[in-house]
């Protein structure tokens, strides 16, 4: 089976089934490059942040915006390990190196599965060699080895008018909030452009995509938002005149993976698109949006098809967006619902009948000025609850 990732040239995929995963599925994936790729990150603003997410950082800043290969694990989140941690991913950073003969600062980590478990020297040491030895499967099967609670794969491709291609992947389901980068994520482009550039180009397109996303409000310690461009595309170097393609290009791949990641929430039965306008500036729609998105007795009632727009409007309250009632209006499914500071007459048992659709849309106007903003969420299901009760025991 193909990936749109193997088609991205200057790049290659391996993954194995290492026996990380008690499960023994796909667990230990590699992304490397034929030669030192421009890199660019962005990471979680979890302050109990992961080993493989502290070294990334410093790898990124001492190599200059520079990787030539990613390793990834799923099944333990190496995350709260101590220095013991620390060395066990240095040691996999490492022996990568060896193997592709680069520095070890070359090579990037992420992990991703229940912290506070130490990931096992032996199974890595065995499953990297593995790797390097060019066992395993490609890009489809990278998808796989990178999931956890996920239920689905989720990648994403476009090419561009010069040739050039930018192809994604990530994983997502619950511990998802927009908190830079909300999820494990990798965007591979055989465009040429500089570090800074591609730097300046995925925190855009996080912004306007991931960091737009919530399944539960939490951000985990783990989150990584990863672009790397190999420039191996002919008559693909990214200048001025084209810059606006390839953000283009960049933010259609990020914003189709973060509504894949809201899609397959945790437990998730529909996705529900928040569309908020009429705020005072771009700061208070999103406050506004998010507290909707996040809010704990919409999401329920969302799963419960509950036309309920008591909970929305006391979310919208609650938020930084300086809510004035008498201006306000809530529109569900395209139903209006409450409008200048009163309810709206409507036929509920029509409207839950139609909230049983996979995609709910839940419309906001502020009536305060011209900022507008959208964001993806999902509801809250019994199976969200089970999930969580049940991942670690």
């Amino acid at each position: 089976m193909t990936s749109p990732l193997d088609a991205v040239a200057g790049f290659h995929l391996r993954a194995i089934k290492a026996g990380i995963k008690v499960s023994g599925n796909w667990d230990l994936g590699l992304i490397y490059a034929d030669a030192p790729a421009a890199c660019a990150g962005i990471f979680t603003q979890n302050r109990a942040a992961a080993a493989p997410v502290l070294l990334d950082r410093a790898a990124l800043k001492k190599n200059r915006g520079r990787a030539r290969a990613v390793l990834v694990n799923a099944g333990c989140a190496n995350a709260c390990t101590g220095e013991t941690g620390m060395n066990r991913a240095r040691a996999c950073a490492a022996q990568v190196a060896a193997g592709l003969s680069c520095p070890p600062e070359a090579v990037l980590l992420c992990s991703t599965g229940i912290i506070g478990q130490q990931l096992d020297p032996r199974v890595m040491k065995d499953g990297i060699k593995r790797l390097l030895a060019g066992e395993g499967g490609a890009g489809a099967d990278f998808t796989q080895a990178i999931m956890t609670t996920d239920t689905r794969e989720k990648v994403a491709a476009v090419t561009l008018k010069n040739g050039a291609r930018i192809a994604g992947v990530c994983k997502g389901s619950g511990m998802i909030a927009p908190q830079m980068a909300t999820m494990l994520g990798f965007v591979l482009t055989d465009a040429k452009i500089a570090p800074q550039k591609l730097q300046t180009a995925l925190q855009a397109a996080a912004a306007a995509s991931f960091n737009l996303v919530s399944v539960d409000g939490d951000t985990s310690t783990n989150d990584t938002l990863l672009a790397l461009a190999s420039g191996a595309a002919r008559d693909g170097e990214i200048t001025g005149k084209n810059y606006a393609e390839f953000y283009a290009g960049l933010l259609a791949v990020c914003k189709s993976l973060a509504e894949q990641i809201a899609r397959d929430g945790e437990g998730a039965t529909k996705l529900v698109r928040v569309v908020v306008k009429g705020a005072k500036n771009a700061a208070a729609a999103r406050s506004a949006a998010r507290r909707v998105g996040e809010s704990p007795l919409v999401k329920t009632a969302m799963f419960g098809n509950d036309p309920n727009w008591g909970r929305i409007i006391c979310a919208l309250g609650n938020s930084d967006a300086h809510l004035a009632p008498e201006k306000t209006t809530i529109a569900l499914c395209g139903k209006t619902l409450f409008k200048n500071g009163a309810p709206q007459k409507f036929d509920a048992a029509a409207l839950s009948a139609k909230m049983k659709a996979p995609e709910v849309a839940i419309n906001i106007d502020l009536g305060q000025g011209a900022a507008a903003t959208e964001f993806l969420t999902c509801d809250f299901s019994y199976d969200y609850v089970k999930i969580n009760a049940d991942y670690h025991t």
